[in-house]
């Protein structure tokens, strides 16, 4: 109600007593803010073109890079002037050009032709003088390279201001003949088809019970179909639009309800995701390095409070680098993946397996002693030693075998195992190197120490 109520007073009153006068305020408005927006236009239209025409400019100074320099470079090798000056005058006549000049090694100007500083002419004044410099470097048949020196073309803006004057003649005709022509054309649409239909919409409003909505329809008399039409008939249905649109908001909210019900679900499934993602090697599927220091730094305090032994063994592929080197880097994460995927189905329930890095894999082994430990890593060596990886065949590995002392840091003992891993290396690889308890007084081994 209150709705038709304000639509009924702005029409009573905005609507003028005379339709011809409220038909030329539309004119003038209707038709300023075409003008206004048609100067717009035509100055960006104008704008682009010079644009375009300016990077046109720009290309072609660039581009002569490709054709001067080699004749340029020769002629300048063989202290040929005269060809040189030769060069210089043709590239002067191309209209981008004003002017060149080339230097030697030390700057020294050895020709030049035209002007520095653009075209001084008054059809250019108001261009941008710019230059394009470029090094000139002669090649023998051995490719030692030699500067020599460089050559610099000048050119000006305004040349691409001459290249695109009738375009914009063109388009400065076009928008004053457009606008001329649409101010008859709004000055006859607006009088004839629209003053007299809004005159009946405002006698209609004036005549409608606000209360009860109980007026009859409104007709619009003018011919055809224009917007005038379907505003009487927004204004005919308003009442069972109303209507409808409490029950439309109603079910609106239950809709909204249930979508948040489904958002809130899809965001913690996708948190679970993001939170196995972050502990997960993407190669390998493997547990990731991080996720490894956290399930060590777990085991380790458990194995220091209860006295149960942790087994720490470090594996990977033998002359990895060859795969590599040879097959190509593809090759080699499918190797990586047929060796994660065989440690993974060899390894204990109870262990924790994952990627440490590159094409190391890590194994934590609870309630496993050094003895364990080393027969599982020589099971798992037989193992890969027997089965034939992806378009490398059958390839070895080596382990290197750490238990937790007490009161050791898991820095120390994955440096241990890290350092066996590495004897394996030295004394010949696929073998299996166990690292004995440090002594108390004993420094912690590095990988590379003897």
């Amino acid at each position: 109600m209150a709705i038709l109520r304000s639509v009924r007073g702005i029409f009573a009153a905005g609507l003028p007593g005379r339709d011809r006068a409220l038909a030329g305020r539309l004119m003038r408005v209707i038709f300023g803010c075409y003008v206004l927006v048609a100067v717009g236009l035509t100055a960006l239209q104008m704008l682009v073109a010079y644009r375009a025409a300016s990077q046109r400019l720009q290309d072609d100074v660039a581009a002569l890079q490709r054709t001067f320099s080699p004749g340029i470079e020769d002629a300048m090798w063989r202290y040929n002037g005269e060809v040189l000056r030769g060069i210089l005058a043709g590239m002067h006549e191309i209209p981008a050009v004003v002017g060149v000049e080339v230097l030697d090694e030390a700057g020294r100007r050895i020709q030049a032709i035209g002007s520095r500083d653009g075209a001084p002419s008054a059809a250019r004044r108001f261009g941008t003088p710019f230059s394009r410099t470029f090094p000139v470097v002669h090649t023998d048949e051995n490719g030692r390279r030699y500067p020599i020196g460089s050559w610099t073309v000048h050119s000006d803006d305004s040349i691409a201001i001459e290249q695109v004057k009738n375009t914009l003649y063109v388009i400065l005709i076009n928008s004053a003949l457009k606008s001329v022509m649409l101010w008859f054309i709004f000055y006859l649409v607006i009088r004839t088809m629209v003053g007299r239909p809004l005159g009946q919409i405002r006698d209609y409003l004036a005549r409608i019970d606000a209360d009860t909505l109980a007026a009859p329809p409104l007709t619009i008399e003018a011919g055809g179909r224009n917007e005038l039409h379907a505003l009487a008939g927004a204004l005919n249905t308003m009442r069972d639009r109303l209507r409808c649109s409490f029950e439309e908001n109603a079910a609106l909210m239950r809709d909204l309800r249930e979508m948040n019900a489904t958002l809130q679900d899809r965001i913690a499934e996708r948190t679970r995701d993001l939170e196995a993602l972050a502990h997960t090697d993407l190669l390998t599927g493997l547990f990731n390095r991080r996720k490894l220091d956290e399930a060590l730094a777990e085991a380790a305090e458990r194995a220091q409070a209860s006295g149960a032994p942790l087994a720490l063994i470090l594996g990977d592929v033998d002359n990895f680098k060859s795969v590599n080197d040879r097959h190509g880097h593809k090759v080699g994460d499918q190797v990586l993946v047929a060796f994660a995927a065989l440690l993974r189905d060899a390894v204990r329930p109870t262990d924790t397996l994952g990627r440490w890095g590159g094409e190391e894999f890590m194994l934590l082994c609870p309630a496993t002693d050094l003895t364990a430990a080393t027969a599982i890593a020589e099971r798992l060596r037989l193992r890969v030693e027997a089965t034939a990886l992806p378009e490398v065949g059958p390839r070895t590995c080596s382990f290197g075998i750490a238990t937790l002392a007490p009161g050791e840091s898991t820095d120390s003992l994955v440096a241990r195992a890290d350092a066996a891993l590495y004897r394996c290396k030295r004394n010949g690889r696929n073998r299996v190197e166990a690292s004995p308890w440090p002594r108390p007084d004993a420094a912690v081994p590095e990988r590379g120490a003897a």
